[in-house]
């Protein structure tokens, strides 16, 4: 089978979700086996190691003279993941871009970008035809003001206005490619954002668009894989906690593993007045992960999901393995009124706008118990304890 390699761009004005966007679009394909490979945002990487085109003048670079650097930074980092990914073994790769080359061009004239890619070799032309999708998330600033903030970026400093003239400029930048898509803020909250950006790559896979999601608490006979026959069966080794615990939000930090690969995500939840929420996620480090972990004091809880595709539509079985025995099963509906659930699945009861069952409160309920059972160990040894007294 020849291998398949996808190149998908997340571009976009500052603080329009690219980097959330990025760690669900890698979630949308690591769910059918693909290996990810991502490029990170070349401009921060350089800034946040000192070389920028502001500040001071005598630290400061031309405009032109970073961007050149950003250019080569850019195409050597494209060159190793083509080469990481040709070289491994697994068929379904995909390759996540944190902007792509033609970012560049937002930030100078159409004459020095064309200069600039000479001198690496490059046309336009080349440079598009280097990506299959251009997916562009419209920053905040525009039509979402009140959630703009550069808080979780360091490296940007663009005032409103500013955000607003760069998006316009990216978006002219990748005008020309024949698969890009543009998400504005347009009567929409950051979560129906993604969820069209999920239906576009879904969309182009040759798949039927997710209308909404369920989620039901399950049972299953005495689970065995052999039931899965045919349905492509991804199996998830998942380990989380939660992080701070508040009244409006949640932190929440996991550990996936699927197929000997190993990854990690910081997810904030945020709950709204209405009842909605919004989603804030990124990828950190296994350090990241650990130190959070410790600063809890707490056991993460564990599950295994089964990740599978049944008549076109997407499931998600959890199996808890701290909760004796609860199962859950989350379903992407793509069509309408069809009750559409593997017959070896039995289902209890619907959880989908439940918040007892989310993963946050699953992982306080689990811990609850831990503490109580502890507290009855305890109190069995000192009753023992006051009884040898006695004898």
């Amino acid at each position: 089978m020849d291998k398949k390699i996808l190149r998908i761009v997340i571009t976009g004005g500052p603080c329009g979700g690219k980097t959330t966007a990025l760690e669900q679009i890698a979630k949308i394909f690591r769910e059918q086996g693909y290996t990810i490979f991502t490029v990170n945002e070349t401009a921060t990487e350089l800034i946040n190691d000192g070389i920028k085109p502001f500040g001071n003048d005598l630290d400061r670079l031309k405009t032109i003279d970073f961007q050149r650097l950003v250019l080569d930074a850019q195409y050597a980092k494209e060159q190793i993941r083509d080469e990481a990914a040709r070289a491994c073994s697994n068929d379904k790769v995909v390759i996540l871009y944190d902007r792509g080359i033609l970012d560049n061009r937002a930030y100078i004239t159409h004459e020095e970008f064309k200069e600039l890619a000479k001198a690496k070799g490059l046309t336009e032309a080349e440079i598009l035809s280097k990506y299959d999708l251009v997916l562009h998330l419209t920053t905040a600033a525009d039509g979402a003001e009140k959630d703009y903030s550069l808080d979780n970026n360091s490296a940007r400093t663009e005032t409103i206005e500013e955000a607003r003239a760069i998006d316009k400029k990216t978006k002219e930048a990748w005008s020309t490619h024949p698969n890009q898509y543009i998400f504005d803020n347009d009567g929409i909250d950051f979560d129906q954002k993604l969820h069209r950006v999920g239906n576009v790559i879904r969309g182009y896979l040759g798949e039927e668009e997710v209308l909404h999601r369920e989620k039901y608490v399950v049972e299953i006979k005495g689970l065995d894989l052999s039931q899965f026959s045919g349905l492509n069966l991804i199996r998830e080794d998942i380990e989380e906690f939660v992080g701070i615990d508040n009244p409006n939000y949640n932190e929440m930090y996991r550990k996936s593993t699927i197929a000997d690969s190993t990854y990690y995500t910081y997810t904030k939840i945020r709950y709204r007045e209405d009842g909605t929420k919004a989603t804030m996620q990124r990828n950190i480090t296994e350090r990241e992960y650990l130190e959070n972990l410790e600063r809890t004091g707490r056991e993460p809880i564990k599950k295994v999901r089964y990740n599978f595709i049944s008549k076109g539509e997407r499931f998600r079985l959890d199996s808890y393995l701290d909760t004796y025995g609860l199962m859950t099963l989350e379903r992407d509906v793509t069509k309408p009124n069809i009750k559409n659930i593997p017959g070896f699945i039995t289902k209890v009861r619907e959880i989908t706008d439940d918040r007892d069952y989310s993963s946050a409160n699953i992982y306080k309920a689990i811990n609850k118990h831990r503490e109580e059972e502890k507290e009855n160990d305890i109190y069995k040894v000192l009753k023992l304890k006051r009884k040898q007294d006695k004898e």
